[in-house]
């Protein structure tokens, strides 16, 4: 399935939740579409966020706080 960053936001907009692979996607593709989940308080759930760093994780847990859960597991 071939969904665009501009889709996603619309669902999270709609109040739809998300498991999103991090390392798929650039950060910019992540900051676009976390701040759409505050509207209709949808979660969103990144997975393989180890290239990430503290700060970047802090600022988009930021963008919509309480709704975004990092996953820091090694599976």
């Amino acid at each position: 399935m071939i969904i665009t960053v501009e889709q996603l936001t619309q669902i999270v907009a709609a109040g739809g939740g998300l498991v999103l692979d991090a390392s798929k996607m650039t950060l910019n593709q992540i900051k676009e579409i976390i701040p759409a989940a505050k509207a209709n308080k949808a979660r969103i759930t990144l997975k393989n966020v180890s290239d990430m760093t503290a700060g970047q994780l802090m600022e988009i847990a930021g963008l919509a706080p309480g709704l975004v859960t990092f996953n820091l597991s090694e599976d």
